[in-house]
């Protein structure tokens, strides 16, 4: 009898899903497909899945498993959280949790706080303040109770989490809202919530009410967790995939990063909006990122724009782009890489090859000084051995894990560690039919 199960890696700028027959040992996917989720959502992804599963599981009445290891929260940290959430605080204590971090982003919007003192809390207090607070922002649908408890009754307490619950909100209730970070963990679960809930009712409409969703935590695959652990959750899993392998460290070359993991565990995440209680894998970023922009300096050479992050619209080689990213350098490489060819159809196309040597070619003729211009070679040639530099510095001697869809390409002439090979969707389902925990 046949067991369907998906496995779906959810990135930042793309996401993978693979169909598997879960009866059949060491099954490979029946199905595969990849997608750059600027031009293609995830909904659009689930919905080819799904004509393909009618195919092969046409009399399929078993509900399906979905396991997913997500990098997508990472989306969320250049913004500030709390446009739909109120949280509810004693007077004095408005927006307590920045006290130590008010450098770092919002996670409550100060409009929507109610703050109260004990004799405040009754049903007519409470409904004009929810009044209030809906006519700021009518989609208010999240509330962050952050009262400690020896601050009001047990009594009181019922009132207000019944009082909110009644009117339809759902409730994030920090118990120990003395203690900052853990008052951050809270609202970072509320800020996040939509996001997770978006992802679970996509899978849900495609797949049926009875699927059974499943993320990869810092414990494994998990149907309940605290939406926090999302963002730690590809980290974590790589961390498990190096350790599985019998290495103590990583270097894991994708489209959308290029990172060094270890296995060993670190209790608080610095988070972008503050320290937080969050065990997670520690790792460091290379120091250049695939989608940092190629382009010319002050001095007008070529130089590579930092690490910053152009999700949107994506490299030269996903089509729609002008502005030639790092990856765009590595053109001729792609072509033959088997994750690129899947993300980017365009990539055999002839016209986009000269658009890519055109903007290459034109900033390197836009450089003024003859004696310190750097050729597209040259460019190629320091970011190889830039990476080759970092991942021998972080290694420490130490036998390192290079792995990830991308290894081949800039780690190809490394003699550091062992080289490979890493798919998504094969990993994650032989992480979810293991019973061994991370």
């Amino acid at each position: 009898m046949s067991n369907p199960a998906i496995a779906l890696y959810l990135g930042e700028s793309y996401a993978t899903i693979g169909l598997f027959d879960t009866s059949k040992k060491k099954s490979s996917a029946l199905f595969e497909k990849s997608i750059f989720l600027p031009q293609v959502s995830l909904k659009n992804l689930l919905n080819q899945t799904k004509i393909k599963f009618d195919e092969l599981f046409p009399a399929n009445e078993i509900p399906v498993s979905v396991y997913v290891v997500t990098k997508y929260f990472d989306r969320l940290k250049q913004f500030r959280l709390g446009g739909s959430i109120s949280q509810i605080i004693m007077k004095g204590f408005e927006n307590s949790y920045t006290l130590n971090d008010s450098k770092c982003l919002s996670l409550a919007a100060a409009q929507l706080i109610i703050s109260l003192e004990s004799s405040d809390i009754n049903e007519t207090f409470l409904s004009q303040e929810l009044e209030r607070i809906k006519k700021i922002n009518p989609d208010l649908n999240k509330v962050v109770i952050s009262i400690p408890e020896e601050s009001v009754s047990v009594k009181q307490m019922d009132l207000l989490l019944d009082f909110f619950s009644k009117a339809g909100l759902k409730i994030f209730h920090c118990t120990s809202a003395h203690i900052q970070s853990n008052l951050r963990k809270t609202l970072l679960n509320a800020g996040s919530e939509g996001t997770k809930e978006e992802i679970v009712s996509d899978l849900k409409e495609t797949f049926g009410e009875t699927a059974l969703v499943n993320f990869f935590c810092n414990k494994g695959f998990q149907s309940q967790f605290e939406n926090c652990e999302l963002f730690t959750s590809a980290n974590n899993f790589l961390a498990h995939y190096i350790k599985s392998k019998k290495y103590s460290q990583g270097a894991f070359f994708d489209i959308e990063t290029l990172k060094f993991i270890g296995t060993e565990s670190a209790s608080e995440w610095k988070s972008p909006w503050g320290r937080m209680p969050i065990e997670h894998a520690q790792y460091s970023d290379l120091s250049i990122h695939p989608f940092s922009e190629i382009k010319l300096n002050h001095l007008s050479l070529l130089q590579i724009e930092g690490n910053l992050q152009q999700l949107e619209p994506g490299p030269v080689v996903a089509g729609r782009a002008i502005k030639p990213l790092v990856i765009d350098l590595f053109y001729e490489e792609l072509v033959n890489n088997e994750l690129a060819k899947n993300l980017f159809a365009q990539l055999p196309q002839e016209s986009l090859k000269q658009k890519i040597s055109n903007l290459f070619s034109v900033l390197e003729k836009g450089q003024k000084n003859p004696n310190l211009a750097l050729t597209v070679e040259d460019v190629k040639k320091n970011i190889l051995e830039t990476l080759q530099n970092e991942v021998s510095t972080l290694g420490n001697s130490v036998s390192t894990l290079v792995f990830g869809p991308l290894a081949p390409i800039f780690m190809a002439e490394s003699t550091q560690g062992k080289k490979d090979s890493f798919s998504w969707t094969r990993e994650i389902m032989n992480v979810a039919l293991s019973k061994e925990l991370v």
